[in-house]
């Protein structure tokens, strides 16, 4: 306005408030521009997604891993864009929304690009072309694919030492559920149907849910109970038991016969002894964190996932070594369950799968060599005696039953023994009336036992490595469904001494997983943590 002089002064400012306009009119359409560049994701055909998934086969494993999966998935739908597009934000906030159930589910959202699909509904990650999009739509998708995997089979691989089933879990067809249920508008409920209906996975899920509702608190803390006081001034105790849900407040003046009983509550949910006191082995179990049980839930609830596609239409053997319990499963039902004698810590039972191949009826035991060498040998050099005492045979190289007295027994050692020592049949037979045998390079097996009392434990590692079973009999009868005269006449005839084996084929060459589980449920179908006998849980305790 300065430069304008009087009469022309109405001219200028004409010619000003034009260029304001034409400013005005500028800003406008560029934000226009930047809007439907930026903000709105550019829009995708179905022509244009089944070109970039065709010319795309190899993608960063970071963005998409389930490539093969996402050509089924667009496949069923005809290619159709399903989360990239204004008529599609619904399916994107619904698939966002799901995610964030990851953590109740014992899963981590993390895991399914959430960063990135929160980042593209918040704006803070921005589309600036259609190849843009079109990555976004697949990454979507894959994440998805990806959540409803590990809801139906679990996130993690159970640790085997020796998998002879190569059992990798598939009873859906993801994608096209996946596709179905989109269509279909329901995809709030895919989640729930694909979760397997075992007792296992809703009580896991509901004690992860209340220890995390624990951990959320803002007053939470972890807490080392060192006193043995079983009363309301033992405050650690207290917030303890109220972190494990076994009390609803922590200000409540507890009696402390209360307390005392919910001690015992505690004590049953660690296998341990339920008489009340505060001895040594509650307060270890109790004294564990809580981010470490978080842990060991989420662990045992993804090991159940893993294994239901495997019950669906046979009978499986699964034996939890921390537990030293055998589980029978066909479908989602326990058909037989038992205690059973697992190896000690220094001579564990391994973890395998494998299938029982037959029943061996009045078992010999071939002593193993290293308990020959470390544990009878000692015995014989001192006391010969004790192979006729014990019902036991010396056998040379070539099979021939030998003499024990006319051995030098003190001419051997750990390092050099040429004999074979087995155990013939009889009420002494360590193997007792039964043994089942199935391969595997560790050479166990799952067998009856003449030691009954030590069922009766709470703490059942006693063995070498072997497992022995508390009812050999009734899953003798599972397995020899179309022969159960065997295990009839086996139950009448009892313990015979010196009988020659019977080997029985097995009808049903049942699975065997021996796994080494965390934690599980009781028949009540309290959620029960089991002792960790060989410490194969420390690598929980040490991460940060």
């Amino acid at each position: 306005m300065e430069t304008c002089s009087y009469p022309l002064i109405i001219t200028c400012q004409k010619i000003t408030d034009k260029v304001k306009n034409i400013n005005r009119i500028y800003v406008t359409l560029s934000l226009i521009t930047t809007f439907w560049r930026v903000e709105l994701p550019a829009q995708i055909t179905p022509y244009q997604l089944q070109q970039f998934i065709s010319a795309n086969n190899h993608f960063a494993p970071a963005e998409i891993r389930f490539v093969p999966a996402l050509k089924e998935f667009y496949g069923r739908l005809n290619f159709t864009p399903v989360w990239i597009g204004k008529e599609n934000e619904n399916s994107l906030a619904h698939l966002l929304d799901i995610l964030k159930q990851s953590a109740g589910r014992g899963l981590n959202e993390k895991d399914y690009q959430f960063n990135f699909i929160e980042g593209i509904r918040t704006n803070t990650i921005r589309l600036q072309s259609a190849d843009d999009s079109l990555e976004a739509e697949l990454r979507f998708a894959d994440a998805a694919i990806h959540f409803y995997n590990d809801i139906a089979y679990g996130n993690t691989r159970v640790a085997l030492g020796y998998n002879g089933l190569n059992y990798v879990p598939s009873c859906y067809n993801i994608p096209n559920l996946l596709a179905a249920h989109i269509s279909g508008n329901t995809l709030h409920v895919l989640a729930d149907r694909l979760s397997p209906a075992l007792p296992e996975i809703k009580a896991l899920e509901n004690k992860i849910s209340s220890f995390q509702l624990a951990m959320a608190d803002h007053d939470f803390r972890e807490v080392i109970i060192e006193s043995g006081k079983v009363t309301g001034t033992n405050k650690p105790l207290v917030l303890k038991l109220y972190q494990l849900g076994m009390i609803d407040s922590v200000y409540k003046n507890w009696p402390d016969i209360e307390l005392k009983e919910k001690v015992k509550e505690a004590q049953q949910q660690f296998n341990l002894l339920a008489d009340g006191v505060l001895r040594a082995t509650i307060l270890q179990e109790l004294n564990v964190a809580m981010a470490v049980r978080l842990q060991q839930l989420q662990l045992s609830l993804n090991y159940y996932r893993w294994l239901y596609c495997l019950i669906q239409n046979q009978s499986v053997i699964v034996v939890n070594i921390p537990a030293a319990y055998l589980k029978v499963y066909r479908y989602s039902n326990v058909v037989l369950e038992m205690r059973m004698v697992v190896g000690k810590k220094s001579t564990p039972t391994p973890t395998l799968a494998s299938r029982v191949n037959e029943v061996i009826l009045y078992p010999y035991w071939h002593v193993p060599y290293s308990i020959a060498t470390k544990e009878l040998l000692p015995i014989l050099k001192r006391y010969p005696r004790y192979i006729n005492e014990g019902n036991y045979q010396v056998l040379n190289k070539a099979g021939k039953i030998m003499d024990p007295y006319s051995i030098n027994w003190h001419s051997f050692s750990t390092k050099y023994f040429p004999y074979l020592i087995r155990q013939s049949t009889g009420c002494d037979n360590s193997l007792g009336l039964i043994k089942l045998n199935f391969y595997s390079p560790f050479g166990v097996y799952l067998h009856d036992t003449p030691n009954k009392n030590s069922f009766g434990l709470n703490l059942r590692y006693f063995s070498h490595g072997c497992m022995r079973m508390q009812k050999p009999m009734e899953l003798g009868y599972l397995i020899l469904r179309n022969n159960t005269i065997a295990i009839d006449s086996l139950e009448q005839k009892g313990c015979l001494r010196n009988q020659s084996p019977i080997t029985v084929p097995a009808d049903v060459q049942m699975p065997v997983i021996v796994w080494y589980n965390p934690a599980g449920i009781d028949s009540t179908g309290r959620v029960i943590f089991y002792n960790d006998v060989y410490r194969k849980f420390d690598w929980m305790k040490n991460r940060k």
